[in-house]
């Protein structure tokens, strides 16, 4: 088979791999003409003292038709399974999900809406901070208990309350070991400074004292799992400006949903 042969089949073959899904390339544009000036150009460049065998001009060929037919398979899977994937995120609009986002937090919360980000879909939620028991190992005792996540900003000290949407703003635990020894915080705003996390026990005008520190501003979860005789002796001096309107938006990927809890009907 003549040089050029050899090139113009791998230029062909290199056109299917480089290129990426959904654009155009060679193959997506090739035609019978384009088949007939291929095979006029190898038979006006063979070798007269070597001429190409007719066998081996119709392997070329079915080689060159092959590889497109594998390009345009391949993009037929492709969008196939696309369409499967966004039906399957259509169907948990409105469901309670556990998953990890795409920025490595974890979250629990309904799925708002999705969309399709390079050829992927994707979960979006929108949620507010919240505080819950957890069944994680901790030393918190049984009582009832308020949070405050603190953060400066300019100058100003700025907060939010995790159990804002909870009657009296208070979460009781049983201090039991397994049910509720601990408590978790999440959907915790992105800030662009260190958060601190306060809590307080019982009503009434006992001072928030500083559990710990989230050194990581774009960090949305905190677990409290200390005792009343592990926390410092730092407290909260100034009430915090706090941020009522305070959603997080995530953005999940299907890969990532673990526990998947359909909405009520």
């Amino acid at each position: 088979m003549s040089q050029l042969a050899n090139n113009v089949t791998s230029a062909f073959a290199g056109a299917t791999n480089d290129q990426p899904f959904g654009q155009n390339n060679t193959l997506n544009d090739l035609n019978l003409d384009d088949f007939l000036d291929l095979m006029i150009a190898e038979l006006q460049n063979q070798d007269p003292l070597n001429p190409l065998e007719n066998d081996e001009l119709v392997a070329q060929i079915s080689q060159i038709r092959e590889v497109g037919a594998t390009d345009r398979l391949t993009e037929t899977l492709d969008a196939v399974l696309l369409g499967q994937n966004i039906s399957s995120a259509t169907n948990l609009i409105g469901a309670e999900i556990d998953a990890i986002s795409d920025d490595n937090q974890r979250v629990t919360g309904i799925v708002e809406r999705i969309s399709v980000t390079d050829g992927a879909p994707k979960l979006h939620l929108d949620l507010n901070p919240r505080a819950e028991a957890s069944t994680e190992e901790g030393n918190l005792e049984a009582g009832d208990y308020q949070y405050i996540v603190t953060w400066q900003e300019d100058g100003t000290l700025f907060g939010v309350d995790p159990l804002a949407g909870v009657p009296g703003h208070t979460i009781t635990t049983t201090g039991k070991e397994g049910v509720d020894r601990a408590v978790f915080l999440s959907n915790l705003p992105r800030t662009s400074a260190t958060k601190q996390v306060y809590r307080k026990e019982g009503a009434g005008n006992t001072p928030f004292k500083l559990v710990g520190t989230i050194s990581d501003v774009g960090q949305a979860t905190y677990l409290d799992d200390k005792s009343n005789e592990e926390l410092s002796g730092a407290v909260l001096t100034a009430a915090p400006q706090l941020i009522n309107d305070s959603q997080r938006k995530f953005q999940v990927s299907l890969k990532n949903v673990g526990e998947i809890r359909p909405p009520s009907k």
